[in-house]
């Protein structure tokens, strides 16, 4: 087998467990929300409620019936043109909380609704590749007006609930088992700060650990499984750390690989996707 069909291979092993481990987590939070009443607008002075909807009438927090969702062409065509766009080394990024609609800024996201909510407009959540790009996204972070604390972005431990990640190549799972999800690009060892790859995790925790120090549970499962970007949580600056997915968030979106678009622009010629 060759290189070239190796790397397939690993893609569609771990696209698979990541389409796989996003059904089990609906299917759990689908079994507690079906007791709630759904709510159309945030709830006043909190956080947006299940069931909201955006201007653009998708769902804040969408399930896509347990899959990763697929972009929306409609959606993809007109991502610039949200409140809350910028631009860095030519992607569009998008952050939550500098929404002009309240049901946006008040929201706070899981892990897998998040990615959701980004994927319906040609994007993920954030994959932080070099210093240059932590800055931009702490300038924003760091806006007198907002003061953000915390973020998601797209790391993702390949634990059990990921196929294929049992192969030694991912071992230990806390140096070599972390990619990103949006990109699908393996993140480098952790616990290598000046290698080739950039690597922003940072050297204390609540434990007084350094970053990730979750462990796999007996099932193999990560209980912290997927990272967030936290600002000064551990007087450490912003830095990642690794948290449990179900932990809600704001979030900030990023452009998904150039071909990605690509194929949903051809996929639809009568849209203009820019």
């Amino acid at each position: 087998m060759t290189k070239l069909h190796l790397r397939l291979l690993l893609v569609c092993v771990v696209v698979f467990g990541i389409v796989n481990g996003q059904r089990n987590n609906r299917r759990q939070n689908n079994g507690r929300q079906n007791n709630r009443r759904p709510n159309r607008r945030p709830s006043s002075g909190g956080v947006t409620r299940n069931g909201s909807k955006d201007k653009a009438g998708t769902e804040v927090y969408p399930g896509c019936d347990g899959k990763v969702c697929l972009p929306e062409a409609k959606l993809c065509a007109v991502r610039k043109l949200q409140t809350g766009h910028d631009t860095f080394n030519r992607q569009s990024y998008w952050f939550s909380w500098e929404s002009d609609e309240p049901a946006l800024r008040n929201a706070r996201w899981n892990w897998f609704t998040a990615r959701n909510y980004c994927r319906k407009r040609c994007m993920d959540l954030i994959s932080i590749e070099s210093q240059k790009e932590m800055d931009f996204i702490a300038g924003h972070m760091r806006s007198p007006k907002t003061q953000i604390q915390e973020v998601w972005t797209s790391a993702r431990l390949c634990d059990k609930e990921v196929d294929g990640c049992e192969a030694d190549r991912f071992q230990p799972y806390n140096v070599n088992g972390w990619f990103w999800a949006a990109t699908l690009g393996l993140m480098g060892p952790t616990n290598v700060k000046n290698g080739r790859k950039y690597n922003g995790w940072s050297h204390t925790g609540p434990n007084g650990k350094p970053q990730p120090d979750g462990i796999l549970k007996a099932d193999g499962f990560g209980n912290q499984a997927c990272a967030a970007l936290l600002d000064n949580r551990f007087d450490d600056g912003l830095a990642w750390h690794d948290t449990k997915c179900n932990d809600r968030r704001q979030i900030v979106c990023e452009d998904l690989p150039r071909g990605n678009i690509q194929f949903v622009r051809q996929q639809n010629p009568g849209v203009t996707i820019p």
